[in-house]
């Protein structure tokens, strides 16, 4: 049994308390407060908050939501029994985890800042409970995306805040992205609806216990099988009838006759209940062992003595959203560097959930896999991308997604490898087998198959060896150069084994055998030859002596009974397996002259099903030959010679009606090889479709990809050219406030920029910006000014002159190195600053001194 299987069994016993797990982040206790105060105190459930709290800090939340709630509020400490109508709350710097109805706070084993609390408690409840309730809040980022899928997995009810009402709605939206969400509200109407969940689960009796409403199920089946195509009246009863309750809980229904109209009248609920039953939940290498024991049992047997031209061929079937394709691609790719001949790898992922594999073909996951996928492989196969990880592009290249129907479309055919891991659960023993005899028709020879913990390969017998028997991996016992199998009848049984009621006999497997061995040679004696064959007309067995009555055709040997008989028996047998298979009526022929050694004998055909006549439609006939006394063509010739003109018309009448039946025929057949050939090419030109389209839909994601880059370059840009405008306005702003001369130049001397005042000391327009100073005279008393510019330029030390203009002002000129944000050198700054008031100072004051002194002599 499967942890999904046992969680869905080991759902809440009427002892024990319903678990309500809730995970909140930022802006979420101001949402848990709402929600304890809107929830009555006396459901009969135990609520576990798992929150994002600062390690180092102590938690005040158990005292906050105490105030809004009648329930007791603790913090978890140690292990302890989780009770009804109480609030657990985790404590600072420990996760919590489930261990039957215990909750226990452990040390975190990954550093902080890379910790997925609400992930690892949800994945807990999932894999420990099963059908609880799981609860989203406002918070950032994605933690709580695995574990809600999980819980959804194990068959419980996810709710989830309103992400409008949200403060932060990133953890809301991400958990509605993965498409498993049941019910979205705002906080007072959410603790409503739960509390309304919570009241009908515990009123409802377990599906396994209460009787059930045949009728009812397969109306509610069949409805769905009108409006999705899909058909699940084989699979497995227990599962199907678990989610079907599910949904009745969701849609507060109380009655299958309820739901079945509830169905009827709500086009959106054979989708919700279609993605119940598909239950498209997987994680990366999910059950180690088992890609551990293929790992080392099975890829490096795929890359010995392969043609590097070869493509390797692998198929993952019921790939959900892809975390197990990718997972096998990431083997695969591992195993192919420890070779030096590398081969094109394709891993064909198959799922029925178009959403599913939506989600797998985009490649993005959130951060939680950090917990199933190693440091190694994060960093080879994925890039990280806000709160997530996206596959790269060398993994995405090896895996193709396909939307196929296991049980109806033909297989993807001769691959080296196929995983089909916990699909085949929840199929009924009959497809169980059908599905086995397709993975063994798709397997080359020798080729391996890896499946679920609870599922096993071995039936129908003498298809697959076991490898190992804990990781469930198998090898295929056809060997290179058999006998091409047939592909298996899609959609229905591979064979109808014959079902003997036990007989109050006690005996040995070994007498019983040789009973039934001793059995089955005196039959062979007495009855006639015969053989099986299916509604297809394939030959399925031969008794010992019906090979008396075959001759094959020349050209390729083929499987169907009616080109290996003799012809004198084919169209009278094409005509008894028509009317057996259509009309449902058996037939026994006149006697039908065939030549053995040269010999006439008169041989009846019996046509009759191989089923009991209340199992509807036959799919396997019996074709018995009786043959009758040898035919004396004497007596023929004679009576033929007494036979009037009419026989002898009748006669001729009679060989034109078979010379023309037997054109028809063979135009039939050829018409028949015609559409086989073109079956084959269609299918051909499918998977080429398949191919094309899925590279089309690569394409598109790359260029919605690039659209996102270039969108977040634009809006960059725009921020950087806001940011320009505003430090060009400073700058113009700050230079028309200075008062004082400012001339840049580059490395060149040229005018790059200058101040109004400047104008006063050159004769420069802005038109001249971009031409040498050199070109303009200038009204200072200085012919040094150039010199001592490139001197700056070369030394990169700044000059300070007190230079007089040829208009009688003093100015202060300064040159200092034009410095970039990169700290490098482009050019000079000049400035000058009219210092003629302050030097009219200076000489008064001179003057002053002069006449104080002269005055002191006298």
């Amino acid at each position: 049994m499967t942890s999904t299987e046992e969680a869905e069994s080991g759902s809440s016993r009427p002892d024990e308390p319903i678990i309500v797990a809730m995970g909140a982040s930022a802006g979420g206790v101001r949402a848990l407060q709402t929600f304890f105060s809107a929830i009555p105190a006396d459901t009969g459930a135990a609520f576990v908050v798992v929150v994002h709290l600062d390690p180092d800090r102590h938690s005040e939340l158990p005292a906050i939501l105490q105030q809004r709630t009648g329930m007791s509020v603790v913090q978890v400490k140690g292990r302890q029994k989780l009770n009804a109508n109480c609030v657990y709350v985790i404590p600072p710097d420990r996760r919590l985890e489930m261990v039957d109805h215990e909750i226990t706070a452990v040390a975190f084993d990954e550093p902080h800042g890379k910790r997925s609390p609400i992930d690892q408690f949800f994945r807990s409840v999932a894999d420990r409970l099963g059908d609880g309730f799981a609860v989203i809040m406002s918070g950032a980022g994605s933690d709580g995306v695995v574990g809600v899928r999980a819980v959804k997995e194990s068959g419980g009810i996810i709710l989830v805040q309103d992400p409008a009402e949200a403060e932060y709605h990133s953890m809301p939206r991400s958990a509605m992205a993965t498409g498993v969400v049941d019910v979205v509200l705002p906080v007072r109407e959410l603790a409503v609806r739960l509390a309304d969940l919570i009241r009908l689960k515990r009123g409802s009796v377990s599906i396994d216990e209460a009787p059930v409403d045949e009728e009812a199920v397969r109306r509610v089946l069949a409805h769905v099988r009108v409006r999705t195509g899909h058909d699940f009246s084989k699979y497995k009863r227990s599962t199907v009838l678990r989610r079907i309750a599910r949904r009745m809980q969701v849609t507060r229904t109380d009655e299958l006759t309820e739901y079945y109209d509830f169905l009827r009248d709500n086009a959106d609920e054979s989708a919700a209940l279609l993605a119940d039953l598909l239950i498209s939940v997987t994680t990366f290498f999910r059950d180690n062992d088992a890609y551990e024991a293929m790992r080392k049992m099975a890829l490096p047997h795929l890359f010995d003595e392969r043609d590097p031209s070869d493509v390797l061929r692998i198929w993952a079937c019921g790939c959900a959203t892809g975390e197990e394709a990718y997972s096998i691609a990431m083997l695969l790719l591992e195993e192919a560097g420890r070779h030096d001949l590398r081969p094109p790898i394709q891993v064909f992922a198959s799922d029925l959930d178009a959403r599913a594999l939506s989600t797998a073909r985009e490649g993005r996951y959130p951060a939680a896999i950090e917990a199933d996928v190693s440091e190694d492989r994060l960093r080879r196969f994925f890039n990280k991308e806000g709160d997530g990880y996206r596959v790269r592009q060398e993994l995405r290249d090896v895996v193709l997604f396909a939307h196929h129907d296991l049980l109806k479309d033909p297989p993807f055919s001769r691959v080296e490898l196929i995983s089909c891991r916990n699909v085949m659960i929840y199929l009924d023993r009959e497809l169980q087998e059908q599905v086995c005899s397709t993975f063994n028709y798709a397997l080359n020879p020798g080729g391996y198959l890896l499946l679920g913990s609870s599922e096993t390969a071995d039936h129908p017998p003498g298809l697959f060896r076991t490898l190992d028997r804990n990781a469930r991996l198998y090898q295929s016992v056809v060997k290179a150069g058999e006998k091409p199998r047939l592909l298996p009848r899609l959609l229905g049984p591979i064979r109808v084994r014959e079902q003997i009621a036990p007989i109050g006999i006690t005996t040995t497997p070994a007498a019983a055998l040789n009973d039934a061995m001793a059995h089955r040679r005196a039959l062979e004696r007495v009855a006639p030859p015969s053989i099986l064959v299916d509604e297809g007309h394939r030959v399925i067995h031969l008794s010992d002596s019906a090979g008396r009555f075959l001759q094959p055709s020349g050209g390729a040997l083929t499987g169907d009974v009616v080109d290996l008989v003799r012809t004198e028996l084919r169209f009278e047998l094409r005509s008894a397996l028509h009317r057996l298979f259509e009309q449902q009526l058996p037939s026994l022929s006149l006697p039908i002259p065939v030549r053995f050694n040269g010999k006439a004998h008169r041989v009846l055909l019996q046509v009759k099903s191989a089923e009991n006549g209340d199992t509807g439609e036959p799919r396997q006939a019996v074709v018995m030959f009786v043959e009758g006394e040898e035919v004396d063509e004497t007596v023929g010739r004679s009576d033929e010679h007494s036979n009037d003109e009419t026989v002898r018309r009748l006669t001729q009448e009679l060989e034109l009606t078979q010379s023309r039946l037997r054109t028809v025929r063979e135009e039939s057949d050829a018409a028949n090889e015609e559409l086989r050939a073109a079956n084959e090419e269609l299918q051909s030109i499918n998977e080429e479709y398949r191919s094309t389209s899925e590279e089309l839909e690569t394409s598109k994601e790359e260029l919605q990809s690039i659209n996102e880059e270039l969108q977040t370059v634009n809006s960059e840009l725009k921020l950087k050219l806001e940011a320009i405008s505003r430090a060009h306005s400073d700058l113009q702003n700050l230079m028309a406030a200075t008062d004082f001369g400012t001339l840049f130049l580059d490395s060149s001397l040229r005018i790059k920029r200058f101040t109004e005042r400047a104008t006063e000391l050159f004769s420069i327009t802005p038109s001249d910006e971009g031409r040498p100073i050199t070109d303009f005279a200038h009204q200072l008393q200085y012919d040094d000014l150039i010199k001592d510019a490139r001197a700056v330029l070369t030394d990169l030390a700044p000059i300070r002159r007190e230079m007089k203009s040829r208009s009688g002002k003093w100015y202060d000129v300064r040159f200092r190195p034009y410095r970039t944000v990169d700290d490098k050198i482009d050019g000079v700054v000049i400035t000058f600053v009219d210092i003629s008031e302050r030097r009219q100072v200076e000489d008064q004051l001179r003057e002053s001194e002069r006449q104080l002194r002269e005055l002191k002599k006298k």
